[in-house]
């Protein structure tokens, strides 16, 4: 652990050197955030059917806004580049694990994010007070923060998994794209997933995208029982395991065809 915890210090201290680039990262967010607040109240007016009102949907979108920038992964790139073009080589030989050591590399970005925009965060919480709808208690708030740690796992093993794919193709920018919006729209970050007919949407809900957003934000916005939260949150230590078997089959397999040249 004492190798994987110098790697995370290591990549800290790199990332620090573009702090601005966090706040800036997540100001630009803001742009969106605020069409899609804007959007779906527009909506809300304009239909009786809709599910949220405007103090719901700017809830809805602010808790998003959070959800989705911190169990975001920055990884993927990084090892389909180290397989398509043979520097995986000089990892292959040291003594540490190698989804382990992307995993400490990419967790300075998530932590710098925190740190460098809580100003802007509780700023625009204040900001947008009086709109919200949700309510914190202490095991709603250790519940979030465990879903939050569920979602970046689920992402990370995720983007991991299409990177993995460079042992059989020469790029997966295209994959990772077509399952980034998949993952978009499934995770309700693009739009409350309760808008779906209730057969897709209990299909949605179930699948690992949710755990992104969708759940930490509802457990939040909605009425939650504590024993729902806990079977959520056991089923999202489910998808992790299961994702990360599925990391290592397709790793094994890939070593297998592997060249030292890269491919």
């Amino acid at each position: 652990m004492n190798a994987y915890y110098k790697v995370f210090k290591i990549s800290l201290a790199n990332q620090l050197e573009y702090r601005v680039n966090f706040i800036s990262g997540f100001l630009f967010s803001l742009f969106p955030f605020t069409v899609n607040v804007l959007l779906w109240i527009a909506v809300s007016y304009q239909s009786k059917d809709m599910p949220f009102k405007a103090d719901g949907i700017v809830s809805y979108y602010f808790l998003t806004l959070i959800t989705y920038n911190i169990t975001s992964t920055v990884s993927v790139f990084k090892i389909s580049d180290d397989i398509r073009l043979g520097t995986l080589n000089q990892y292959l030989i040291k003594p540490y694990n190698y989804a382990l050591y992307q995993l400490a590399s990419d967790l300075p970005h998530r932590f710098i994010f925190i740190v460098m925009n809580a100003v802007s965060i509780t700023v625009l919480y204040f900001l947008l007070q009086r709109y919200f709808v949700f309510t914190l208690s202490l095991w709603k708030a250790l519940f979030f923060v465990l879903f939050l740690i569920a979602g970046y796992l689920i992402n990370f093993f995720i983007d991991f998994l299409i990177a993995l794919y460079s042992f059989y193709f020469s790029r997966v920018s295209s994959l990772y794209t077509s399952i980034r919006v998949l993952k978009n729209i499934s995770a309700g970050i693009i739009f409350p997933l309760v808008l779906l007919p209730e057969s897709v949407f209990s299909l949605l809900k179930n699948l690992p995208f949710a755990f992104i957003s969708h759940i930490p934000v509802s457990l939040l916005l909605d009425d939650v029982p504590l024993c729902t939260a806990f079977i959520s949150l056991c089923k999202s230590l489910g998808w992790i395991t299961l994702l990360a078997i599925f990391c290592a089959v397709v790793w094994k397999r890939g070593m297998k065809i592997y060249s030292a040249y890269g491919g």
